[in-house]
């Protein structure tokens, strides 16, 4: 095979104290993104929490048309994953929990007497995102848990970086839920409108999210229209 690149690095150019040649392998890279392809284009026929938590049009269009996640986002769920490895090993509680309500999977990253989620984002803001509490919210209404929490690592500092704590760029929060039976309620009623949908095989029957970021990189914007 013709390598598409050759580059020969000598001491003088590296701090190494040998010579050394170094060539793209192409063929590593196919086999590498071959296995993350199946691992994360992997059809899931149950309903997931995750189904419901962002947009339940979008979720019934994966479902009913899956596509094969594009290249830049198996490197970031790649990245993500190996993150949530990290901090679920560290904590030394029982991780990958699965939970089952109604007809709804969950998979909580940590289990300890109650709900732990995980989160990384790429973002430069602090805060804690509406959908991360409500998946949270979901997982304890599923377990009969008022209390659970949240680990949330920033990938990247602010961009004023003396407004940080610290160094550490991880932050850590306990919510109390309420009232669980309405968080029940919303669940079962946002799964029904997904089952709807998906027996009827018509996924501009479920209802669209209002947030317009999930929008702008959907892949099924096209074929939604930008209808509500």
């Amino acid at each position: 095979m013709k390598n598409s690149k050759v580059q020969i690095y000598k001491g003088n150019f590296l701090p190494i104290p040998f010579d050394a040649q170094i060539r793209e392998d192409p063929t590593l890279r196919e086999r590498l993104k071959a296995h993350l392809s199946e691992k994360y284009n992997e059809l899931r026929p149950e309903i997931h929490v995750s189904d419901l938590v962002f947009c339940l049009r979008k979720s019934a269009f994966q479902k009913l048309n899956p596509k094969p996640v594009d290249d830049q986002s198996l490197s970031f769920f790649t990245a993500g994953r190996g993150h949530h490895d990290i901090l679920e090993g560290l904590h030394g509680a029982e991780k990958e929990k699965e939970i089952r309500y109604e007809g709804v999977v969950g998979h909580i990253d940590i289990f300890e007497n109650e709900p732990i989620e995980i989160k990384t984002t790429r973002s430069f803001q602090r805060e804690v995102k509406r959908h991360w509490i409500l998946q949270l919210g979901y997982y304890c209404a599923m377990l009969n848990k008022n209390e659970g929490k949240l680990i949330i690592l920033y990938l990247f500092p602010k961009k004023q970086p003396e407004k940080e704590k610290d160094g550490f760029l991880i932050e850590t929060y306990s919510i109390h839920f309420n009232d669980l039976e309405i968080i029940r309620k919303d669940l079962l009623q946002r799964r029904d409108q997904l089952i709807k949908a998906l027996e009827k095989k018509d996924p501009m029957s479920a209802p669209k999210t209002e947030e317009e970021w999930l929008c702008r990189a959907c892949p099924y914007r096209e074929e939604c229209g930008g209808e509500k």
